[in-house]
């Protein structure tokens, strides 16, 4: 890319953001005020942190052949810990502790009335949510991360769902213990009975075969009744080892996480940088010219030059917008004009017609000034008024509309009679639009107006037409194939790149060629 595309890149980008610079700090104000809603909740928080070691529930004595990894899923009892039925007991634990005033959540006392206290729901949820569990790798150890914007409450909730997992772990394994002696209680009372009923029978047999076959079957219930009374007297040496606390955790010293000014910063850079985004997408978007003399060139049109046609611009009398003689204004629209009469003279070209997109204002005073730089020159010029439908060229020097364009076409009036001189040279004369016509299309196809264009390309240096807008009606249209040229006014910020593009191919289409264009800036800078 050359040193002048990557000027010209810059200043599309620095352009943007100058056009939409509203745009982009509403956004960062809406993105600092949600910041300070959204990072308010999270900051100065105090964090405490519990270490717990999972152990087999059920241990049978001090057996070394025990594989703890077939006993344990560290998975499982991560969920555990994490579950709202531990944080309610945590809630029952810190609760049963307060009204106690005892310290040691482990207390027994503590436990046994917090298995008799009921807890909110939503407040066990509340508590969830500020409390994180993970596992080392390959560990049996379980890492209790709790959180409170009060440093005691953050130590206390902590150390509460470290302990209330162990005690829930506990009671599963001594109801699971209790659960197995009842039912092998349960079978043995069975088999006794049983067996009292065979001996009974087996007083009663009536033969050698009879007797034998309850003696196999007392055999067998003999054998049943022995299992079960080896599995009860392991129960009675298994023990149920929930873990253990290895690190209690602490009070935190200073609070973590984010701090105040976090949020509004954040926020504003966020929406900043989203408002910045937006301004680029909508100027990408926009269709609007605004570096139009590269545009135009990229659309393979010739632009003139830049004049003004803001009024302020204009010190000549009220309502004219005529530039005076050597003023800036005066300069730049004789820049153009002698850029458009060198062009028409190269190919022996007189008639041209000047017209715009949509703004008829914009396209008058373009003409007005171009015929007036042009007689300026000493180049004898005829200006028309071709607007049939909102004439207005005749308001830009301060003169009224009478007999015009359309009486001499319809042959009501001599084209002498008709002739205006609007300034102080000689060599302009105007021709208003004239009296009002029902259909302006009619008079401009007619073979008089082509005669009328014959006449007065024989009788000037450099005739110009103020026709109306392409796109609003098609007059300019009609008036154009009987010119030698069409100059087309384009304004930056307001006329769009697909109006100019549908503009030019309707003029293509009856055969008028675009000499050249120029962009009006509406604006005293």
């Amino acid at each position: 890319m050359s040193d002048g595309q990557s000027a010209v890149s810059v200043a599309g980008y620095t352009n943007a953001l100058r056009r939409r610079w509203w745009l982009i700090g509403l956004a960062g104000i809406i993105g600092m005020g949600l910041g300070i809603l959204l990072f308010r909740v999270k900051t100065n928080v105090y964090v405490s942190e519990a270490r717990v070691e999972v152990r087999p529930l059920i241990v049978e004595g001090d057996s070394p052949n025990l594989d703890i990894n077939r006993q344990v899923s560290m998975i499982t009892e991560r969920s555990i810990a994490s579950s709202q039925r531990v944080a309610e007991r945590a809630l029952a634990l810190v609760a049963a502790a307060k009204v106690l005033d005892v310290e040691d959540l482990d207390d027994p006392a503590v436990e046994d009335r917090a298995t008799r206290s009921l807890i909110d729901g939503e407040a066990a949820r509340a508590v969830t949510e500020n409390i994180a569990v993970t596992v080392p790798n390959e560990s049996h150890i379980l890492i209790i991360t709790g959180e409170d914007s009060d440093r005691e409450r953050a130590r206390q909730i902590t150390e509460a769902i470290a302990y209330a997992y162990l005690d829930l772990r506990q009671e599963a394994g001594l109801t699971a213990t209790r659960q197995a002696r009842e039912q092998l209680e349960s079978s043995e009372a069975r088999l006794i009975e049983e067996l009292d009923e065979l001996a009974r029978k087996m007083g009663q047999a009536a033969s050698e075969t009879e007797l034998q076959a309850l003696s196999y079957r007392d055999i067998s219930k003999k054998e049943q009744l022995a299992g079960i009374g080896v599995s009860l007297a392991n129960l009675s040496v298994i023990s149920v080892d929930p873990g253990v606390v290895l690190d209690d955790p602490a009070a935190p010293d200073s609070a973590s996480g984010i701090p105040k000014s976090a949020g509004p910063i954040s926020g504003a850079l966020l929406g900043l940088s989203a408002g910045v985004a937006a301004a680029y997408f909508l100027d990408r978007n926009d269709d609007r010219f605004r570096s139009a003399g590269s545009e135009l060139n990229r659309m393979g049109l010739q632009p003139l030059g830049e004049v003004p046609v803001g009024r302020g611009l204009f010190k000549g009398d009220s309502g004219s917008v005529i530039a005076d003689f050597g003023s800036q204004t005066s300069e730049a629209y004789r820049r153009v004009q002698g850029s458009l009469r060198f062009n028409l003279d190269k190919a022996d070209k007189s008639v041209v017609m000047v017209t715009g997109t949509n703004n008829p204002h914009s396209t008058s005073t373009v003409a007005a000034n171009l015929a007036v730089a042009a007689a300026r020159a000493g180049n004898r010029t005829l200006l028309v008024g071709a607007d049939m439908r909102r004439p207005s060229l005749h308001d830009r020097f301060g003169v009224k509309n009478g007999l015009g364009l359309t009486d001499v076409v319809a042959g009501k009036a001599e084209l002498d009679s008709a002739l205006l001189v609007p300034t102080e040279s000689t060599y302009l004369q105007l021709l208003t639009s004239g009296s009002p016509v029902d259909q302006p299309a009619r008079l401009l196809q007619s073979l008089d107006f082509g005669r009328f264009v014959d006449d007065v390309r024989s009788n000037y240096d450099f005739v110009v037409f103020e026709a109306p807008p392409v796109l609003q009606v098609a007059d300019a249209v009609d008036i154009a194939r009987m010119c030698e040229g069409v100059v087309l006014v384009v304004e930056p910020g307001h006329t769009g790149r697909s109006a100019v593009a549908e503009s030019v191919e309707q003029l293509r289409r009856v055969g008028a060629e675009v000499v050249g264009t120029i962009v009006a800036e509406n604006s005293k800078t």
